[in-house]
Order: C-alpha cells, then sequence, then structure tokens
C-alpha cells in the first residue's frame, strides 16, 4: 500500500490530477471522489482566471484541505485491511461479516462521508454550444 504525499502538484504548467498527485490508497475509498474534485477544480480555475500561475495556485489552495482530509486512514489503517497475524485475520474477517450494522455501519459510513466534505466553487462561466 501506498500514498502519495506532495507539497505541489504543480510545477510550471505540468500538474499532477487524482492518483498521480494525491493517491489517498485504496483504503480510503476517496481515489475516483478526488479525481473528479481535482478536475473540476483545476478545470474551472483554468476557465475562470485566464492565467494558469493563478489558476494553478487556486486549485493548489481550495484542494489541500480536502485531500488532506480524505487521506487520513480509516480506523486500523493498513493492519486492519492486510492483518499479519492469525487473531488480527479472524477480526477482520468477523468486521467484514456486520460491516453494515451498527456500530460498523457508522464508522464505515463517516469515511466515505469524506467525499462531501468540500464546498465546491461555482464557476459560473458559459456554456458553449
Amino acid at each position: 500500500m501506498g500514498q502519495v504525499r506532495l507539497d505541489r502538484w504543480s510545477h510550471g504548467r505540468v500538474v499532477l490530477l487524482g492518483d498521480a498527485g494525491y493517491c489517498p490508497t485504496p483504503l480510503t475509498g476517496l481515489g475516483t471522489s478526488l479525481a473528479l474534485v481535482g478536475a473540476y477544480v483545476l478545470a474551472g480555475e483554468l476557465a475562470a482566471t485566464g492565467d494558469h500561475r493563478v489558476a494553478l495556485r487556486n486549485y493548489e489552495r481550495i484542494m489541500h484541505p480536502y485531500v488532506g482530509e480524505a487521506q487520513k486512514l480509516p480506523p486500523g489503517g493498513v493492519n486492519g485491511f492486510a492483518p499479519s497475524t492469525a487473531l488480527a485475520i479472524r477480526m477482520r474477517t468477523a468486521s467484514m461479516r456486520v460491516m453494515t450494522r451498527w456500530p460498523m455501519r457508522n464508522l464505515i459510513a463517516s469515511q466515505f462521508a469524506k467525499a462531501s466534505n468540500i464546498d465546491l466553487p461555482d464557476y459560473d462561466l458559459p456554456v458553449l454550444r
């Protein structure tokens, strides 16, 4: 398991987006959400500002808090996903069986609720026809 953590996602006109820039690992279940939000913000900022330098600064300013929150691993982290002892494997298997029941359901729901932890800018741009 790996997790990409970078201070910056752009250099000049080159921009990292999605897993290339901020892969949260499969443990978070938020890779697609991050990629879609990142693409929306990047495209919106590029279209709204007209200056790629300003757009990229805005993109990083908007995305960093969201990515940081999404990269926090769920309870148990890697050991919960890929346990290394027989007891831990049995505990993981048991927890998978009850994942949709209380209290596990609330833990899982809170992890995926992170996908909506951003106030997306409304890029009021003209529609091309």
